[in-house]
């Protein structure tokens, strides 16, 4: 089994339940009254869980801090079976609360608890060294552009792939993609990917193809646009374009964290001996089943061989 780590940007997902069946008597307001509280993982520890839920060994590298959010993030880990190597730093665990309303699953508002202060060069250096002893064979970065964001740490990861052959997919932000030339996948979804040629192309076939080749090679990488409803298409870098299209028409409650499962099933497949392109469509598969559920999500085996 392969050695598969996940660094960057981990978060904790609080989801508060809530029904409005009271009236404040003493103003207009309406009274919450909460009827359940869970925790999700989210961001890069989203994307291990999804590899884990897949029975497969995933390793994640995490900022911490100590904190009462912290010990709930640690024990979401064990729960799912994620080998932690946790960086303690001096940044608040990034928590974010969701209000949702029991009755339709709605969202009302999001709270978010996070502080954006830059890596320091101890904090560095304790990931170098992680990085050192494990030697994965995979390094999935999950940049949802955050404080951790760091072109020295990016630098040394590129560098040491290099060194030991390991390959580096990337889901990142359109701000940050020139740090990642180079590295073996980067996966845009489509408004990420207009962000980043500075284009507003339509959602086809035809105009993904208008800008391809540029792209791949411009930052000297594979491409996989993922293309919401219709999925997505993959640019190689010696420019082979293949475009995955779902096989079953699906109902689409929650297209957000659809991107976590795709590189996770992508860093999965290849681990597996799976070729990038059949990699692609067992992550298209795999995000198709996502976006049918609520929430932060993942995918299993069961479901995936279905």
């Amino acid at each position: 089994m392969s050695n598969i780590i996940v660094i960057w940007d981990s978060m904790l997902d609080k989801y508060v339940y809530w029904n409005t069946d009271r009236k404040n008597p003493e103003s207009p307001m309406p009274l919450l009254s909460v009827d359940l509280e869970e925790y999700r993982l989210w961001g890069a520890s989203n994307v291990a869980n999804n590899i884990t839920s897949l029975d497969w060994w995933a390793r994640l590298i995490s900022i911490i801090w100590e904190d009462e959010n912290w010990l709930k993030f640690k024990q979401l880990c064990e729960q799912n079976e994620i080998t932690l190597i946790p960086v303690v730093s001096d940044n608040p665990t990034i928590t974010k609360v969701r209000f949702m309303d029991s009755q339709y699953k709605q969202q009302l508002l999001r709270v978010d608890y996070e502080k954006k202060n830059k890596l320091t060069k101890s904090d560095i250096q304790d990931i170098m060294k992680e990085l050192f002893l494990q030697k994965p064979e995979y390094i999935i970065i999950s940049d949802y552009n955050k404080w951790i964001i760091n072109k020295e740490l990016v630098d040394f990861l590129k560098e040491f792939s290099k060194e030991i052959w390991s390959k580096i997919l990337v889901d990142t932000k359109p701000q940050n993609l020139s740090l990642f030339y180079g590295v073996y996948l980067i996966k845009p979804n489509l408004r990420e990917f207009r962000e980043m040629i500075g284009q507003k192309i339509d959602n086809t076939d035809k105009d993904i193809e208008l800008f391809w080749k540029d792209f791949t090679k411009n930052h000297k990488t594979n491409l996989v646009v993922t293309r919401w409803s219709k999925w997505s298409s993959l640019i190689t870098i010696d420019w082979n374009v293949s475009h995955v299209k779902p096989s079953e028409e699906r109902k689409v409650f929650d297209v957000t964290w659809a991107g976590d499962t795709f590189i996770a099933t992508i860093s999965y497949a290849l681990s597996a001996w799976y070729d990038l392109e059949a990699a692609v469509r067992l992550a298209n598969k795999a995000s198709g089943i996502v976006v049918e559920k609520v929430g932060t999500a993942t995918i299993t085996r069961e479901e995936l061989w279905i």
